[in-house]
C-alpha cells in the first residue's frame, strides 16, 4: 500500500471498525502470511491508558553526558499496533523543512550540513521533550488538519472517536491525572514532530529575521550564523524563550552551548568546522577492535568490546550483541558520513571484511554441530565481564537450574548433558559458560566441560575428509553433499 492509497483510507474511515481494518490491511501488507489481525478487544484494551501495568515496561539506559534516561516500552501487541498506527501517521504527516529527526531520507547527517562552515553554532536542548507532551494535545492535534478526526457533517458524525481511540492508544498514565507521549513508543517520534508544527513555523520565522539557519532533530535546536545573536539578554534570545516556553516546552540551560569558529562545533554528535564528520573518538573505537581482532584474536575482541558495548548502551533488547554486526553498523555509519570513497573508511572496511574471511575459514564448527562457540569464560571470567552472579533455583517440578541477571531481567543458562548444577556448586569437575550461536544465530550461553581445541580439529577434520570422499565418489556431481553437511542451515 502506497502513501497515498494510505492517505485516501484515512480521509475514508469513520469508527473504529475502519480504524481496525485499516490497521489489519497495513499489517497483511507488512507481513503476508504471517499477519494475525488485531481483534477489536485488543484494540479496546490498548487504547485505554489506565490500564498502563500491562502495556509498558520501563528500563533506563545512560545518557551520554552523563545520568539516565528512563525508557517506557510497550508490550508486544501494543508495540505491534503502534508500529501501523505510526505508518499511517507517517503517511499522513508531511515535515516542514527544518525538520531533520525522524523524517523519512534525512538524517543527523543532512542535520549537520545545514550548519557547516558557520562562524557560530548555537545547541539547544528541549527539557523532558516526550513526558512534557501531554495527551490532551496529541486528542487536539489529531483533530486538526491533515487527519481531521472531528465531528461535523463533512468528516462524519462520530468521527472523533479516531482521535480518542489514537490518543489513548499512543499515550500512557504516569499519575492519577496525567497522561503523556512515553519515551521508547513506535508513535513517539512522529506525533513530536506533528506536535511541534506550531514551534517550528515560528522559530523558523525567528531564524529568518536574524538571518540564521535553524534546524530540529527531535529535541535538539541548533542554529548557525555568519554573526553573533546568541549573547545573554540580546533580543534573539529572549524571543527564543517566549517561543518555547509559549509551546509548553523549556531549556534544558545544561545542554546549551554556543561554538564559535576557532572551536569544535558539533551538530547531533557531527562536528561541522569544516564538513560533517565524526568525532576522532569513534574512528579510535573501531581501529581499536579491529586491531584486537588481528593481533589478539577474535575472543579477546569480544572480551574486550562487551563490557563497553553494555556500559555505552546501559540496555540491550535481544540477546547478546554480536560483534561482527556492531562492526559492520559502525562502518556503515562512517560510510553515511564520510563517503564511500574517504581513505578513513576503506582501510577499515578492508581490514574488517579480511577478518571476516578468516573467521569464515577457521570456523568449522558448524560441521556435525547445531552451534558453535563465540566465546568461552571461566566461571570468575564471566562474572567480572558482564558484571553479574551465576545463581541457582528450584524450578515448579523441584529441578535445580542456573541462571544470571542482567539489565533487571533474569537470563537462563543452558547445561551441559554431561553435567549438572551441583558440579559447578561443588566444584566436582572444571566448567566453563560459553556463548554459543546456532546455525540460525541464535544466541545462548552454555555450561560446559573446557573443550581441548586439538579433539575439535580432529572431529572435524574427519568429518571433512568423509565429505570429500563422498565428493570424489560421485565424481564430483553431487554437490549437495556440502549442503547437507554444514553449510546449509539447519532449521
Amino acid at each position: 500500500m502506497d502513501r497515498q492509497d494510505i492517505v485516501n483510507r484515512v480521509n475514508e474511515i469513520k469508527t473504529k471498525t475502519d480504524l481496525l481494518s485499516l490497521l489489519n490491511d497495513l499489517k497483511a501488507d507488512d507481513l503476508g502470511d504471517r499477519a494475525y489481525p488485531f481483534t477489536m478487544k485488543q484494540l479496546n484494551y490498548y487504547c485505554n491508558p489506565n490500564k498502563t501495568r500491562r502495556r509498558y515496561t520501563q528500563f533506563e539506559i545512560p545518557k551520554k553526558t552523563g545520568g539516565k534516561r528512563q525508557i517506557t516500552a510497550p508490550v508486544k501487541t501494543l508495540k505491534s499496533l503502534l508500529t501501523y498506527v505510526n505508518v499511517m501517521l507517517q503517511a499522513m504527516y508531511v515535515p516542514a523543512p527544518c525538520v531533520m529527526g525522524f523524517t523519512t531520507g534525512r538524517s543527523i547527517a543532512d542535520n549537520a550540513k545545514a550548519h557547516v562552515g558557520k562562524h557560530y553554532v548555537f545547541n539547544i536542548d528541549l527539557k523532558n521533550f516526550f513526558p512534557s507532551i501531554r495527551q490532551a494535545r496529541v486528542w487536539k492535534k489529531l483533530q486538526c488538519p491533515p487527519f481531521n478526526f472531528k465531528n461535523d457533517k463533512e468528516h462524519g458524525l462520530k468521527r472523533r472517536v479516531l482521535a480518542d481511540v489514537i490518543a489513548g492508544l499512543c499515550c500512557m498514565k504516569i499519575d492519577e491525572k496525567t497522561y503523556v507521549l512515553p519515551q521508547g513508543a513506535p508513535t513517539s517520534p512522529v506525533l513530536t514532530n506533528i506536535i511541534c508544527e506550531r514551534l517550528d513555523r515560528r522559530l523558523t520565522g525567528l531564524a529568518n529575521r536574524f538571518g540564521v539557519t535553524y534546524t530540529r532533530y527531535a529535541d535538539d535546536i541548533t542554529f548557525s550564523s555568519m554573526h553573533n545573536v546568541y549573547q545573554n539578554d540580546s533580543d534573539f534570545i529572549k524571543e527564543l524563550h517566549r517561543i518555547i516556553e509559549g509551546q509548553g516546552f523549556a531549556i534544558n540551560p545544561d545542554k546549551t552551548r554556543l561554538a564559535k569558529v576557532n572551536q569544535r562545533q558539533e551538530v547531533t554528535g557531527l562536528t561541522v568546522n569544516q564538513k560533517p564528520n565524526v568525532t576522532r573518538k569513534y574512528v579510535q573505537d573501531v581501529r581499536h577492535i579491529l586491531h584486537t581482532w588481528q593481533v589478539k584474536g577474535y575472543m579477546q575482541a569480544y572480551a574486550d568490546f562487551l563490557p563497553h558495548y553494555k556500559s555505552e548502551k546501559g540496555h540491550i533488547k535481544k540477546g547478546e550483541p554480536v560483534l561482527e554486526n556492531v562492526l559492520l553498523g559502525k562502518l556503515d555509519y562512517l560510510k553515511m558520513i564520510k563517503g564511500e570513497e574517504d581513505s578513513t573508511y576503506l582501510r577499515l572496511k578492508g581490514t574488517f571484511e579480511l577478518l571476516m574471511q578468516q573467521r569464515a575459514s577457521e570456523n568449522v564448527q558448524f560441521v556435525n554441530s547445531k552451534h558453535r562457540y563465540v566465546m568461552t569464560y571461566s566461571i570468575q571470567q564471566f562474572e567480572d565481564t558482564l558484571k553479574t552472579k551465576l545463581e541457582t533455583a528450584l524450578s515448579k517440578d523441584g529441578n535445580k537450574y542456573l541462571f544470571f541477571v542482567q539489565d533487571g531481567k533474569k537470563n537462563l543458562v543452558s547445561i551441559s548433558s554431561k553435567l549438572t548444577v551441583d558440579d559447578l556448586e561443588n566444584k566436582k569437575q572444571d566448567v566453563v559458560i560459553s556463548l554459543c550461536e546456532t546455525t540460525a544465530g541464535k544466541r545462548f550461553y552454555l555450561m560446559h566441560r573446557p573443550i581441548e581445541n586439538e579433539k575439535v580439529a580432529q572431529k572435524n577434520e574427519a568429518t571433512l575428509n568423509e565429505i570429500l570422499d563422498k565428493l570424489v565418489s560421485s565424481n564430483f556431481e553431487n554437490l549437495e553433499i556440502l549442503l547437507d553437511n554444514g553449510t546449509r542451515s539447519k532449521t
